[in-house]
């Protein structure tokens, strides 16, 4: 029997044949077929030509991002509690570190909207009209007469990823979500070794301060022993005059270094996320020698550095860009499916006959004529990849410089060190002399001030010297990603 001579006899329409078998075949090819086509270049990290060791020691291989490598608290080994106490407070309060922060949650929600295009859109869509049409309209149906018009719908929405667009722009997302860690690792590594730098620079100049305080006393008491012998007629009256002008001269310069103390002070309280006001770091002299470094430092900790792992993901970024500008030359295949209730009575949306479907709207785009416009992004974005190869290249050249200046400084400021210390025990040796000449009446008062400067400016560039060997240290380990 024929399905119009059964709806004829049973007075019932026809049910039409349902089409979501079709779709659903539609829908299993394409996803077959979505892997099949990438047109984002296979991404290789370039192999910049570099030396196969440190100049100054350790072996070297190229660098191959290892940021995520467990670096430990380095600042532990300097063996300071104040300067652990400072870092953990920077940590918390840093609004640099916090901002870094804030980028790497930004990036990462955008990451994750790039990959929510890969799936399908479901989107859940509910509408209710009370409408009136003309009665004076021509061949218009039930004119002049007011209806309600319920509805609820599912909107199925599916773009088809053939040429790797929708992939690509996720493997960009996620790169750049990465790329962001690292810049806030390197954020980080820089807050702790920008503090740790203010920090020993403070030891230092309280060192300093120290040196010139504890002069300015001996001053005070030669000056008062050359008043006394003054007024005793051993000495002439310019000898006093001059122990008058050393010692003021001395106290004057210790005066004038508290105002770089103060400033160093100042940029810890920064650093820490506080106001000058409410950070006061007590005096406390720099001594002893920064921790040792290995004989030999591998070169491979350059790999744990966070710039060049950021470089590196930006570079893998650009790459799968390379893929989503080449997508803009095919087709772009989008799905859309439909399905839902339509009455004009509420208490009717769950029957049967106000079921509603619809298959669309199913869209095809193609360029194809833009005037260029397509094939000059894809030109633009190969140019920013090779930019960001180049800019990857001189990052990692740029960290073996910063880690041969620091091995080479640390190597030279011992030596230096271990020299200067033979230059304050001679000049402590010519003092001694000097004033044992001048007690015999040998030699006039300013041999002995001249040996007193001699030694005070000995003994300064040893503190400095100390407190540069401090300095290389955090360099080092700053340039090595973090310890060693």
């Amino acid at each position: 029997m024929s399905r119009k001579l059964e709806s004829a006899l049973t007075g019932e329409e026809p049910k039409p044949k349902s089409k979501y078998p079709a779709l659903l075949h539609l829908l299993l090819f394409a996803f077959l077929l979505l892997p099949s086509c990438n047109l984002a270049p296979k991404y290789l990290v370039p192999q910049p030509k570099l030396p196969t060791e440190f100049k100054t020691s350790g072996p070297w291989r190229t660098a191959k991002p290892r940021d995520d490598a467990h670096k430990g608290n380095w600042w532990s080994l300097f063996g300071d509690a104040r300067l652990n106490a400072l870092m953990k407070q920077a940590e918390a309060g840093s609004p640099t570190l916090e901002l870094a922060a804030h980028r790497v949650t930004e990036a990462k929600a955008l990451a994750r909207a790039d990959r929510a295009n890969l799936f399908p859109f479901l989107t859940l869509n509910g509408s209710a009209n009370r409408s009136r049409g003309s009665g004076n309209m021509q061949f218009q149906f039930a004119g002049g007469r007011t209806r309600n018009v319920f509805g609820s719908t599912l909107d199925f929405d599916y773009e088809l990823d053939f040429w790797g667009k929708l992939r690509n722009q996720s493997s960009a997302g996620l790169a750049r979500a990465e790329s962001e860690q690292s810049d806030y690792q390197n954020a980080l590594l820089g807050l702790q070794s920008e503090l740790a730098m203010n920090y020993f620079a403070l030891r230092a100049q309280d060192a300093q301060i120290a040196l010139l305080k504890r002069t300015v006393a001996l001053r005070k008491k030669t000056v008062d022993l050359a008043r006394t012998r003054f007024a005793q007629g051993d000495i002439a009256q310019i000898d006093v005059a001059q122990a008058e002008t050393d010692m003021a001269a001395t106290e004057a310069e210790a005066i004038g270094l508290e105002k770089r103390r103060a400033e160093l002070e100042h940029a810890i309280a920064l650093l820490l996320g506080t106001t000058p006001s409410q950070f006061n770091q007590p005096a406390h002299e720099i001594s002893g020698a920064p921790p040792s470094i290995p004989s030999s430092v591998p070169s491979d900790l350059l790999e744990r550095r966070p710039d060049i792992a950021a470089a590196e993901r930006q570079m893998a970024a650009l790459n799968a860009e390379i893929g989503v500008a080449k997508a803009a030359l095919f087709p772009s295949v989008s799905l859309g499916l439909t399905g839902g209730t339509q009455t004009s009575y509420f208490w009717k949306l769950a029957d049967a006959p106000s079921r509603v479907w619809g298959l669309g709207p199913a869209a095809i785009e193609w360029p194809l004529l833009r005037g260029g416009g397509v094939r000059a992004n894809i030109e633009a974005t190969k140019a920013r990849y090779d930019q960001s190869a180049a800019s990857y290249k001189n990052t990692v050249l740029s960290a073996v410089r910063d880690a041969e200046d620091a091995l080479s400084g640390l190597s030279i400021l011992k030596r230096q060190s271990a020299a200067q210390d033979v230059t304050v025990a001679s000049a402590s040796k010519a003092l001694e002399l000097a004033q044992k000449r001048y007690d015999s009446g040998l030699v006039a008062y300013y041999e002995v001030l001249d040996a007193q400067r001699t030694m005070l400016r000995s003994e300064q560039e040893a503190t400095r010297i100390q407190g540069e060997r401090f300095l290389a240290a955090v360099l080092l380990i700053k340039a090595l990603g973090g310890g060693w």
